[in-house]
């Protein structure tokens, strides 16, 4: 197997696992079966019940039901993650976010503002789909400069999308994938995640 094929598959086991972490966070202490988080997943029966064994081991999981959430959380953080896609400075991102006309999903500081008004709105993360890359630099460009700034565009697996909410004027993403970019973000946002685990996560 080449070598390009080798980082191929281990990207695409990367995002099967991310997709059963997602999954299991979206509910925790409720028992489902295989199937059911394999299909939500959209991930093989067998690498999902592989995952579930794996995390048992690690007291994660009972069976499959999700008993220690912020431990997962923890987890999956501590996974390599690399979403980064290019980065732009805008004026008014807030606005320019409700105006713009294509598909996508905020997360870290704008997210978390509109959710639990712990952070200052900062930097606007914006996940989209592939496909649009190319419009949304066109909008971007029209509206601002490339380069290090306040807007981050981020390209991830289709299931970042998944579970997705309405909070206020911004589509975010889902509470689990909040918590865990904040995370992975570090600094004040882990104190942000740390409260959003509470406030979600904190009682069975």
């Amino acid at each position: 197997m080449k070598g390009e094929e080798i980082l191929s598959t281990r990207k695409r086991n990367a995002i099967k696992i991310e997709r059963i972490y997602r999954i299991l966070l979206s509910l925790p202490y409720i028992e489902r079966s295989v199937y059911r988080i394999s299909k939500e997943s959209d991930t093989d029966y067998h690498w999902t019940y592989k995952t579930l064994k794996e995390l048992e081991k690690q007291g994660v999981v009972e069976g499959h039901t999700l008993v220690e959430p912020i431990s997962l959380f923890k987890i999956w953080a501590d996974r390599p993650n690399s979403t980064l896609f290019r980065d732009y400075h805008i004026q008014e991102p807030k606005k320019f976010i409700q105006e713009v006309e294509l598909d996508h999903a905020i997360t870290t500081y704008y997210a978390e503002n509109q959710i639990g008004s712990y952070l200052i709105p900062r930097i606007l993360d914006i996940y989209i789909h592939e496909k649009d890359s190319r419009l949304w630099h066109e909008k971007l460009i029209k509206n601002g400069y490339a380069g290090k700034g306040n807007v981050r565009i981020l390209l991830a697996d289709e299931h970042v999308f998944w579970n997705r909410i309405q909070e206020g004027p911004l589509h975010t993403v889902s509470i689990q994938q909040l918590i865990v970019d904040l995370m992975r973000e570090g600094g004040v946002c882990m104190e942000a995640a740390e409260i959003l685990m509470e406030r979600f996560y904190g009682k069975k």
